[in-house]
């Protein structure tokens, strides 16, 4: 909430709406008490972040909805507070090549392939191992699909 505000102006947020649109069509409408089982009061100058997370169902999907509050001087006086829409892409999934080579491939992972942190050690310096990307634009499924 904007530090200029008047103390009168402290709300309570009550609860959120998502409306989701998948790239085939489809919409998903969520609709709950808090965000991320909080129920934030904002006051002038306070910032309220957390951090959420969704699956997606397909490559890329775009969100919209709102937040409704109340005030704490005045709980009957409810409003919304709208969230425009937004894109989302699903990142590129990435595996290690470990899983996905062949048998008949000569590469066994030894105690010795992993560095300080227990990451796989490729020597080129990624902290990644030996990964390969999939391509989630040529119509492949988000990893992160239900």
């Amino acid at each position: 909430m904007s530090s200029s505000a008047l103390p009168e102006a402290a709300c309570q947020l009550d609860s959120r709406y998502w409306r989701i649109t998948t790239s085939d069509g489809n919409v998903e409408e969520v609709q709950g008490p808090g965000v991320v089982g909080e129920f934030p009061v904002m006051t002038p100058g306070k910032v309220h972040e957390y951090a959420s997370c969704t699956t997606f169902s397909t490559p890329s999907e775009y969100m919209e909805g709102h937040y409704t509050f109340h005030r704490l001087a005045n709980k009957e006086e409810v409003f919304q507070v709208a969230i425009p829409r937004f894109h989302m892409v699903c990142p590129p999934f990435r595996e290690p090549l470990v899983r996905t080579q062949r048998a008949s491939t000569s590469y066994v992972p030894r105690f010795d392939d992993h560095d300080d942190d227990g990451e796989y050690w490729d020597g080129d310096g990624d902290d990644f191992g030996d990964l390969r990307q999939s391509d989630v634009a040529a119509g492949a499924w988000c990893p992160r699909h239900i």
